[in-house]
């Protein structure tokens, strides 16, 4: 959340200075790919802005929009867009984003660091604790249309940036957890050709409480690596996971060519998981390729199979044991470490009609043989072309992962079976597609929390084959971890706003009072604004759901965090009012 102020430095006393986990887990610049072909950003743009005040002078004009706002390289800011200093809100224990951007009235050699942050009783956030990023563009195509976009975010010793062309910069915070609520002050200077230029007033305000985990599940879908050789590369990616809220995560297992799960390989992938240490004890495993089924490259139209996709292998007694015991020993290793295995023994069955009856077939099985393996199933491609997945699935599946919300739908299923869950999955569009970044924040967020969905997940948190899907990017350094996306950060920040939501959710479980009637009179205005329907994937959208006017979820968030100190302090939970600000 951006806020235009000034504010006086504090005196620096004691600093934390732990490299937060996240900054040593992530690559600083994206692997070399077709993908990220020169933009053609190094000619002058088109883009005119009249300078005001000291801004001719030092070459350059700095102006802030939400986080959540798409800023092309032709963007001409507005006199209002300004900012002459920069600020954020959040809870201890958070990561979260502080984004700005320079328009450049003359060519230059861009570069941006941060101060340590004096805070209350000489405490000091330390600049390890900022996270310093350049907006890195592509130019892609969607639906006919090429558009240059903000994708990656690098770390980068400087940005040259020419005249007349708009570049963003993007600060991840982090604050420990138990750093003491206040104001937290320093300064953001940018330098032209290594000589500093402006130094912008940073004010971050923690807040006197911490977020609590919500009920549902949030995850991204993940070809991880397998090759033993691979694994502090696996245990990278999840922890940046985690640190991007996710509260559980999924796996691929390896299988030899023939089919026959590698069973050493596979325990040691789950050593790494469980040593992640994700909030919730689900690890979400996608077992058939190789073992009930093989890819097929070129379509087998007899089955109207008419792109590449799984075709099931038949049926046979050998085969179906083989996969009960397979998926017996991947249930028994992570009932072991004190995790809980959800399966899917298929991949958007609906959508790929000669797949539904494998489908039918080995949920059958495992609910026969394993019935406390949790089973699930992403659908709804299969309601969208007319074909009745309620029927088809009906008493197979204990967690329904959707991609559309479809009313009638869902509640056939919820007439049929009161006690299936419901998932979320694939709204918020295609990580590098062009288009909105706010469709991720608004599904794994607001949208989540009025649809009650039990998980919340999201196709592809990195798979080389289709970079135009990915959240993430292989870096450079490929032993590294990944590059972030902002789409990446905006699913941190839907399933922070999940975690607001369950906060004061959970202060309000018992309390009286007009201060908690006013918090429940304003999550209900809330949730009368969040749309519970499915669209079309859209280039400027992004994704398949409504999305409001950026800076909404950051307005929506602010009023939560006021209304959870109300309810601290009616519980004689003393907590200075000035210490948080709306």
């Amino acid at each position: 959340m951006m806020i235009a102020a000034c504010w006086s430095l504090a005196v620096t006393l004691e600093a934390m200075a732990e490299v937060p986990e996240q900054f040593t887990v992530q690559g600083t610049r994206a692997q070399t790919h077709p993908y990220l072909a020169d933009p053609g950003l190094s000619a002058p743009g088109t883009a005119t802005v009249e300078a005001l005040g000291d801004e001719a002078k030092r070459g350059f004009i700095v102006f802030a929009k939400p986080s959540s706002f798409v800023i092309p390289p032709d963007y001409a800011p507005a006199s209002e867009e300004r900012c002459a200093a920069l600020a954020a809100q959040d809870c201890p224990g958070q990561y979260g984003p502080i984004t700005f951007a320079v328009f450049a009235i003359d060519a230059g050699d861009f570069a941006v660091s941060v101060t340590d942050l004096a805070g209350p009783d000489g405490k000091v956030l330390s600049a390890e604790n900022l996270d310093v990023r350049s907006v890195r563009y592509a130019k892609v195509t969607a639906r006919g249309k090429t558009e240059v976009v903000p994708l990656l975010l690098e770390r980068v010793p400087s940005t040259p940036v020419a005249a007349r062309r708009a570049q963003q910069f993007w600060i991840t915070y982090h604050l420990p957890p138990g750093l003491p609520a206040g104001d937290y002050i320093g300064k953001v200077r940018i330098l032209v050709g290594g000589v500093e230029k402006l130094s912008l007033p940073l004010t971050i305000t923690v807040y006197p409480f911490s977020l609590i985990e919500p009920e549902n599940e949030a995850f991204i879908y993940y070809n991880n690596p397998t090759e033993a050789r691979a694994l502090p590369l696996l245990r990278k990616q999840l922890i940046d996971q985690r640190c991007h809220a996710m509260n559980s995560g999924t796996l691929t297992l390896p299988v030899t060519t023939p089919g026959e799960l590698i069973r050493d390989a596979t325990v040691q992938i789950l050593d790494v998981y469980r040593d992640v240490r994700f909030a919730r004890p689900e690890v979400h495993v996608g077992l058939w390729n190789r073992i009930t089924a093989e890819w097929l490259n070129t379509p087998d139209r007899s089955i109207k199979m008419y792109g590449p996709w799984f075709r099931y292998y038949a049926f046979s007694d050998k085969l179906d044991n083989r996969y009960v015991e397979a998926v017996r020993f991947i249930h028994e290793e992570c009932r072991k470490r004190g995790l809980k295995l959800v399966l899917s023994v298929a991949d958007e069955a609906g959508s790929h009609p000669w797949t539904a009856q494998a489908a039918q077939h080995y949920n059958d099985l495992i609910k026969g043989k394993l019935p406390e393996v949790t089973r699930e199933l992403t659908c709804g491609g299969g309601w969208a072309m007319k074909l009745p997945e309620d029927e088809l699935w009906k008493g197979r599946l204990d967690l329904w992962m959707t991609n559309r919300w479809l009313t009638d739908k869902l509640d056939l299923v919820r007439h049929n079976e009161p006690q299936a869950k419901f998932g979320i999955y694939n709204m918020c569009g295609a990580g590098s597609s062009p288009g909105g970044i706010e469709a991720p924040r608004v599904v794994y967020g607001f949208f989540t929390w009025k649809a009650r969905a039990a998980a919340v997940a999201q196709w592809v948190y990195y798979h080389n084959a289709t970079p135009e899907h990915e959240y993430a990017w292989p870096a450079e350094n490929a032993d590294e971890g990944n590059v972030p996306t902002l789409r990446w950060e905006m699913v941190r920040e839907g399933a922070k706003d999940r975690r607001y939501l369950a906060t004061l959710e959970s202060k309000l479980a018992r309390a009286k009072g007009p201060s908690a009637d006013e918090a429940r009179l304003l999550l209900a205005r809330i949730a009368a604004q969040v749309e519970l329907r499915t669209e079309d994937y859209d280039p400027i959208g992004g994704g398949r759901v409504p999305v409001p006017k950026p800076a909404t979820c950051d307005q929506w968030r602010g009023q939560i965090a006021e209304m959870i100190r109300t309810e601290i302090e009616a519980h004689h939970e003393v907590v200075p009012r000035e210490q948080i600000r709306r």
